[in-house]
């Protein structure tokens, strides 16, 4: 995160709209409990 001010890169919150769109809640997880790395 902290090389993206320098590209101009600014992060946002997810919004509602956006979360649920995504079947995600706002606050997270974003990934479902099966998901292995």
């Amino acid at each position: 995160r902290l090389h993206l001010g320098a590209l101009g890169v600014q992060l946002t919150e997810l919004t509602k709209e956006q979360a649920a769109y995504l079947g995600v809640e706002v606050a997270g997880p974003y990934k479902p409990d099966h998901y292995r790395y």
